[in-house]
């Protein structure tokens, strides 16, 4: 296997620069997004190189409700600042303004979460969340007797949970 050396110091200091720009931890997928929205880096090399990163100390991880967050630790930023000139001005120029226009659209990604599984009496439990930058909006479980109502179920969940989410909660709230 061959492996481009200058060309992985790049991108490593392309993700340090990314998140140093960042200045709040995230998490894989969303340097993921920033780094694949503009720089031609694949999916799967982002992902060796976080570890690469993490494991150098170049990163930190912490956990919170069992997500990953990962930002840059001093020796990233002091590395960066020594190698900084090595990435390419133009990339830094579509980061700065990447970030500058999608931060706030980064942090507040909104999952639908739908899981159904089996109970010992042949009836369905179906889970559905939906998430907000991590945090959890609604969770609601139900009970349904078919394994097709729970797929039906979970299906409509990834398509209408913010509605349904908000109908919700103007329910809940009128007087």
């Amino acid at each position: 296997m061959y492996f481009d050396s200058e060309n992985i110091l790049e991108n490593k200091l392309i993700i340090l620069y990314a998140l140093d720009q960042f200045k709040v931890p995230v998490n894989k997928e969303q340097i993921s997004q920033i780094v694949l929205e503009n720089v031609q880096i694949s999916y799967f090399d982002i992902q060796f190189l976080i570890n690469s990163l993490l494991d150098d100390e170049f990163l930190y991880k912490m956990n919170d409700s069992d997500i990953d967050y990962f930002s840059i630790s001093e020796k990233g930023r002091e590395t960066l600042s020594l190698f900084s000139d090595r990435i390419p001005l133009f990339i830094k120029e579509i980061l700065d303004i990447f970030i500058r226009q999608n931060k706030d659209k980064v942090l507040r990604q909104v999952k639908n979460l739908a899981t159904y599984k089996l109970t010992g009496d042949g009836e369905f439990d179906v889970s559905l969340r939906l998430m907000e930058n991590d945090v959890s909006l609604i969770s609601i479980s139900l009970n349904v007797p078919s394994k097709t109502q729970a797929k039906y179920i979970c299906s409509n969940w990834e398509s209408k949970g913010q509605n349904i989410y908000t109908d919700i909660i103007d329910s809940l709230i009128k007087e």
